[in-house]
């Protein structure tokens, strides 16, 4: 999903994407963790410490998307997602396929859960 495609579609579309988006960055927040965790056991204190820096964005961003999104605020949460994009990949071209069964959805998940612990 490229960033600009979060204006395309539904207003409920649009949601779906955003909330889509949210998930995936609080997986990388798990997986990130994850891996810091592991460096913390083997006492890689200033590794871990650098890591977590470097990858902060991560989950600051899903919040950044999440809180407004959770208030109905459809657009402040396009304008989160979309300060995120410097640190996105690229988008490369693809071919054309149907790829909304990613998202569909995902606002409905998102607004199910529970809001995740902050313990960094």
């Amino acid at each position: 999903m490229t960033l600009p495609a979060l204006e395309l579609g539904t207003d409920v579309e649009q949601l779906d994407r955003l909330a889509f988006l949210v998930l995936a960055l609080r997986q990388l927040q798990a997986s990130v963790e994850q891996t810091a965790e592991a460096w913390e056991r083997r006492s890689y204190w200033v590794k871990v410490d650098h890591f977590r820096r470097a990858w902060s964005w991560v989950g600051q961003g899903a919040q950044a998307v999440a809180d407004p999104l959770r208030r109905g605020d459809a657009v402040l949460a396009q304008k989160a997602a979309h300060s995120l994009g410097p640190r996105l990949p690229p988008s490369r071209p693809t071919r054309a396929r149907d790829l909304t069964a990613l998202w569909t959805g995902a606002y409905a998940r998102l607004t199910q859960q529970s809001e995740p612990r902050n313990d960094a």
